[in-house]
């Protein structure tokens, strides 16, 4: 009895002590975010931990895994039973750009990703998997424009009879804009967000990523030839203005 309560003492001990070291090393995935569709096949992923005591505790190491996703695999799975595409171990950073000399990432493809912290190589803290989609556009994509809210005059390039939009903003975002030509609004429309491929039309957007994308689609809308003006509100008090020509 003494033996056996001895025993349990000592791994009460050993189960404290991996989970005080658990909570001083968690890991939280920030880009690519959780179901994020990116243009990018070289992306840079980034991640937030305690790097510092990592770097001096040799005890410590990180450990960096990708592998694409399978259809309808969930993540822990794909993460679990996948050939990894990527692993980085002993990595003493938070950021890796990913090299156009490791295997290529394919558009219209989901990679899954997540960074553990190991301790003695026993894993004591671990991210959760993220996963993301490389876009495949089904027709040459016009440029995306960051939004800013601030109107330079700069007129923004058409590509296939569509504009593209960049922005960060979080939340929901209202997708209708105005157009307008010699101080006169000619239409109201909606924009098309741009998710996995699919341009998907509605008149608000609910997407949770980071970045989101959207274009403008000229085609049908009968314009006459001129400089227009557009205005997108896409939150309460904060417009987003451009200009393009239609020659």
């Amino acid at each position: 009895m003494k033996l056996a309560g001895y025993l349990l003492l000592l791994m009460l001990f050993a189960f404290g002590n991996l989970n005080a070291q658990q909570s001083a090393f968690p890991v939280t995935l920030s880009n690519p975010m959780d179901y994020d569709t990116i243009i990018e096949t070289e992306p840079n992923f980034i991640w937030q931990t305690n790097i510092t005591a990592l770097q001096t505790d040799p005890r410590y190491s990180q450990r960096y895994v990708l592998c694409e996703l399978e259809e309808n695999q969930l993540k822990g799975d794909a993460i679990a039973a996948n050939t990894p595409i990527l692993v980085l171990d002993d990595y003493q950073n938070t950021m890796h750009s990913y090299s156009s000399s490791a295997t290529p990432l394919e558009e219209g493809h989901t990679y899954v990703w997540q960074v553990s912290i190991l301790f003695n190589s026993l894993i004591v803290d671990q991210s959760e998997p993220y996963q993301f989609t490389i876009l495949k556009p089904k027709d040459p994509l016009p440029n995306f424009y960051p939004v800013a809210f601030k109107n330079d005059g700069q007129m923004l390039s058409i590509v296939n009879e569509k504009i593209g939009l960049l922005t960060d903003e979080t939340g929901s975002l209202n997708l209708k804009v105005t157009l307008s030509t010699r101080g006169q609004i000619v239409k109201t429309v909606y924009l098309n967000e741009l998710l996995n491929g699919e341009e998907k039309t509605d008149e608000v957007s609910e997407y949770k990523g980071t970045k989101r994308f959207y274009m403008l689609n000229l085609k049908d809308l009968d314009l006459e030839k001129g400089v227009y003006k557009v205005s997108w509100n896409l939150k309460t008090k904060r417009q987003y203005t451009f200009n393009f020509t239609i020659d």
